[in-house]
């Protein structure tokens, strides 16, 4: 009988599952790639950088999260059709956007997941953080033309029941990159309009 107990604690304890959300305060823009009237296209050099998180432990963001968000600008600033190059490399440009990455804990309900955990996920627990870029554009003396911050808040729902939600719906790592990438599609239309380029 207690083995039985026991297999079946194990057996709740391993298969909660998980949902990724955003918050939405960062919409795609309307048009994409954006319609542009410009005659010379310039060229321009991404540097992506990883400050970490704020309010957490200190530590950066993992490797594989900074490449993807170095990934999803590349492919944001190269899809918009607003430049002629785009180069993560330290050679000579039009335009150098300096991107800073932060990730910072939101208030939430920090109680949430002691309570999921103390009920075996059967009670929902929220983990919440905001992802920030702050990306800031110079032209080829490296004088500051603008800035543009973005933030967009993302959270994991974790729960028992949501086991069997996971298969019909994106991954974590999907949602993720799509954020990343509407966040840099923002920001270029953001920058654009404002005649930063």
């Amino acid at each position: 009988m207690r083995s039985a107990i026991f297999a079946l604690v194990l057996l709740l304890i391993s298969s909660s599952g998980c949902i990724k959300f955003r918050d939405g305060n960062v919409k795609p823009p309307a048009q994409w790639p954006p319609q542009s009237n410009q005659q010379v296209k310039k060229t321009i050099a991404l540097h992506v950088i990883d400050v970490g998180s704020q309010g957490g432990s200190g530590q950066g963001i993992s490797p594989a999260a900074a490449e993807d968000f170095r990934a999803q600008a590349v492919k944001a600033y190269t899809e918009s059709g607003l430049f002629s190059s785009v180069v993560t490399t330290g050679e000579p440009t039009d335009l150098k956007a300096d991107i800073t990455i932060l990730e910072e804990e939101s208030d939430g309900l920090p109680w949430s997941g002691a309570i999921s955990v103390a009920t075996l996920t059967m009670i929902p627990g929220v983990v919440s953080e905001d992802l920030v870029a702050n990306t800031t554009y110079r032209d080829r003396q490296q004088k500051v033309i603008g800035t543009i911050v973005k933030s967009e808040g993302t959270g994991y729902w974790i729960q028992f029941f949501l086991l069997f939600a996971m298969p019909f719906v994106d991954g974590p790592n999907a949602i993720m990159s799509e954020t990343r990438y509407d966040m840099h599609r923002v920001t270029i239309e953001e920058a654009r309009l404002k005649g930063f380029f």
